[in-house]
């Protein structure tokens, strides 16, 4: 009994500490890149009550405000949910970049730079 109590302890602590550990970027350099995604004329759809809309938002932090955003709920702010169901959104995200290719889901800064040809921000230490 006390073996399982320490495993399920363990296991605990492991989540825990996993979620805590987030990488963090120069504000200047994800201005920058969420700046150069609406430039290059990459979009996201989304929702506002999408988790993993608010996910994608954390990973730009107040940096967001430069990502040209469409919400797709019709009780969203500005919402846009006829374009939405033209664009044939399924799924939030959904990223849509300038060649027409589109990625669903929460997508890395990397993946995104590849993508846009924009650069992505720099992990610091």
């Amino acid at each position: 009994m006390k073996k399982t109590i320490l495993f399920i302890g363990l296991i605990a602590a492991f989540f825990v500490l996993a979620s805590c550990s987030q990488t963090s970027y120069p504000r200047e350099e994800v201005d920058s890149f969420a700046k150069c995604l609406t430039e290059n004329g990459v979009v996201e759809y989304g929702a506002f009550w999408c988790p993993n809309c608010a996910k994608q938002k954390k990973m730009f932090g107040s940096s967001y405000q430069y990502i040209n955003y469409v919400e797709c709920d019709a009780r969203g702010e500005n919402p846009q949910p006829e374009l939405c169901l033209a664009k044939n959104v399924n799924k939030y995200p959904d990223w849509e970049f300038a060649d027409g290719s589109r990625l669903e889901g929460v997508q890395p800064f990397e993946v995104l730079a590849q993508k846009s040809g924009c650069t992505a921000p720099t992990p610091t230490a």
